[in-house]
């Protein structure tokens, strides 16, 4: 009988090696019915239903054999039954007592797993350590250490751990992987990388590691790379919907199409992530398609109605087709489902400005800017709204905060102008981080402010370089792309007034500063010479361009020859409008033409500033709710003597600005 039973024991414990639990379950519980006090037999019974994840049995034939047998062994298994029943405080209780018995390695390691899991990290480390006394060479121990460091937010020590870790282990991958997520925890991305490149050699396999590598690539602006780790992720899994989202943004800027063809991809794998749907609806609306942005949102909309962001984003939508009574709608709709939205209440005031609701947009704005986290943006737009009041103090102290969010802090750093500045005897870096039209516009400061500074240097966008520097030949003209001379102070341009402490009472040089050489050689000067502008960039002039069609009535005029200014060949084939675009390759040519026709219409747009600046005869069509620096002028430009306003009586009503501006051609 005793061989028969050693033979069932062997049997049982091979079958139980070879993963066959049910059938050494069998045999284990035959082998306890004819000795039902064989602790070997109940200490492998209840290892074998640790491993099937049957832990009340496991401590039932775990007590058992350690009632039998007091072992430090049986008593670790014991708590290892306790441990994984998640009954932590009884786990910790038996494996102190196989302490007592005996202590090793791994009753430490394991004591610190169940502290760990009580989230006693102090206990945890402290026991890992013991462990460490034992096995000094153990990666897994050093890993684990790490892991209890990393939950205590202690990010440096977790290193060091994880560190030691892969010293002893290279073929780990999860060594690598948490290596690679707490150098990124501490912004080293370029370790980050090179650990998460060690994981993917390990398991070329991991769709994640790529993943994770092109987020890293973006963190530090390797376009190129983070490209590929995104392709080889999606390669590995073709449904993995965060990879197509996360490299459309990689081509959002340059290649808007190829973004929106990997968001159609993963819109198509899922049509109901709200990610998804507001990326591509955005890229839509990046690409001015802004019907099929709306189209996205109002179906996302049907089956998710408090999308608070969706709403949002169609008033955007609405904003950009000048629909601003829809955005208002939109916008309510937004604030609705979050009351306390800054970027909603943003949206809305805007919406109330543009349909001349100034009063209520600024008291929204008002209310804004005293939250915490205002943003930048809506500083700036409350400072515009003084402007346009005439409100030259309020109005620059929160219009100045523009800077905040250009590249120009980036930039400059530590030598950006405060008010507080003394730049009598310094050398002064004027930076144009605004539009061209500004730069003209303000440009009628700089001899004030050459006469108070010792050297003056404007870095400017190149189209300006040549008009500016033949008109301002005492100091230097660069463009942005030149490297720039040794300068004591950077000032952005549009900050030139406070500096000179002069508000609006008395704007200078309103009839005309610029000078240029008339070219007659290529217009006519037997007519009427007109020459048109009516459309600028279509995010940006939303609201102030208009098509070319709404000129046909001007066609009519007799005796008349219309010229086009614009540099996009709008109207290649246009039968009544003469194309100058193949004259103009920067704003001296433009400068050049201007000063030979007889009024430039426009819209609002840097020609007008260009226009002005030259004292040339300019009729400038202006929206109902136009920008701030025409402040509310009906008729006479307060900038330029020779800039005649022609605005809106009621929103996107432009016929009837354009039959005025008939009436006055034809007078002349």
């Amino acid at each position: 009988m005793n061989f028969n039973y050693k033979q069932m024991s062997d049997k049982a414990y091979f079958l139980h090696q070879k993963k066959k639990y049910m059938e050494a379950e069998k045999l284990y519980l035959h082998l306890l019915e004819l000795n039902p006090d064989d602790s070997n037999i109940l200490n492998l019974l209840g290892l074998l239903y640790i491993t099937t994840k049957k832990e009340d049995k496991a401590v039932n034939y775990l007590t058992k054999a350690f009632v039998l047998k007091k072992t430090a062994y049986i008593a670790s298994n014991l708590a290892k039954a306790y441990y994984f029943s998640n009954e932590f405080d009884s786990a910790l209780k038996i494996f102190n007592e196989a302490l007592s018995l005996e202590p090793n390695e791994d009753i430490y390691y394991s004591i610190a797993l169940t502290y760990k899991k009580k989230d006693d990290y102090e206990n945890a480390i402290e026991n890992y350590k013991k462990a460490l006394n034992y096995n000094p060479d153990n990666y897994k121990t050093y890993y684990n250490m790490s892991l209890a460091y990393k939950c205590k937010d202690d990010i440096d020590s977790a290193i060091i751990y994880a560190e030691k870790s892969a010293e002893l282990c290279r073929k780990d991958q999860e060594i690598f992987t948490l290596l690679s997520g707490l150098y990124e925890t501490k912004k080293m991305y370029s370790n980050a990388i090179e650990m998460l490149k060690i994981a993917t050699s390990i398991n070329p396999h991991n769709h994640l590691y790529f993943y994770n590598l092109g987020v890293l690539y973006s963190r530090i602006d390797k376009n190129s790379e983070a490209i590929i780790a995104y392709k080889t992720c999606i390669l590995l899994k073709p449904d993995y919907v965060e990879a197509y989202v996360n490299i459309s943004t990689l081509y959002k800027e340059k290649e808007i199409d190829t973004a929106i063809s990997y968001l159609e991809k993963a819109y198509s794998l899922n049509p109901q992530e709200e990610n998804v749907c507001l990326s591509l609806a955005q890229a839509y609306r990046t690409d001015y398609k802004n019907d099929k942005s709306i189209s996205i949102l109002e179906k996302y909309l049907l089956l998710n109605p408090n999308s608070s962001e969706s709403y949002s984003l169609l008033a955007t939508n609405y904003m950009d087709l000048c629909d601003y009574n829809k955005a208002l709608e939109y916008s309510n709709k937004a604030l609705e489902l979050s009351p306390k939205n800054s970027d909603y209440l943003h949206g809305k005031a805007i919406a109330l400005k543009y349909l001349g609701n100034v009063s209520d947009a600024k008291k929204i704005l008002e209310k804004i800017v005293k939250h915490k986290d205002v943003s930048t943006q809506s500083l700036i737009t409350l400072g515009m709204l003084y402007l346009s009041e005439r409100n030259f103090e309020k109005g620059m102290e929160l219009y100045k905060k523009r800077s905040l969010d250009s590249k120009f802090k980036d930039i400059f750093k530590n030598k950006i102008w405060s008010e507080d500045d003394d730049i009598s005897e310094k050398t002064i870096l004027l930076y144009s981080d605004c539009g061209l039209g500004d730069t003209l516009m303000y440009s009628r400061y700089i001899p004030l402010l050459k006469q108070k500074v010792k050297n003056l240097i404007l870095q400017t966008d190149k189209e300006l370089v040549d008009v500016l520097q033949d008109n301002f030949k005492d100091i230097i003209v660069i463009s942005k792309t030149n490297k720039r001379p040794k300068f004591d102070v950077a000032m952005p341009i549009m900050d030139i007034q406070l500096a000179l402490n002069l508000d609006f009472s008395l704007i200078p040089s309103t009839e005309g500063y610029l000078n240029a050489i008339e070219n007659k050689s290529i217009l006519n000067q037997n007519k009427k010479r007109i020459g048109l502008f009516w459309q600028g960039n279509k995010r940006i002039f939303k609201n102030r361009s208009i098509s070319v069609d709404m000129l046909a009535p001007l066609f009519s005029i007799k005796n008349t020859e219309f010229y086009s200014f614009q540099v996009d060949n709008l109207v290649s084939d246009h039968k009544n409008i003469i194309n100058l675009s193949k004259y103009i390759n920067n704003y001296a040519d433009t400068a050049s033409l201007l000063k030979n026709i007889d009024v430039l219409i426009t819209i609002d747009s840097s020609i007008v500033h260009m226009a002005g600046a030259l004292g040339v005869k300019t009729y400038l069509l202006l929206p109902y709710t136009s920008e701030w620096r025409w402040f509310d002028d009906v008729d006479k430009c307060s900038w330029y003597d020779s800039v005649k306003i022609f605005k809106q009586v009621e929103p996107s009503n432009w016929e009837e600005v354009i039959a005025r501006i008939k009436a006055e051609l034809e007078l002349l």
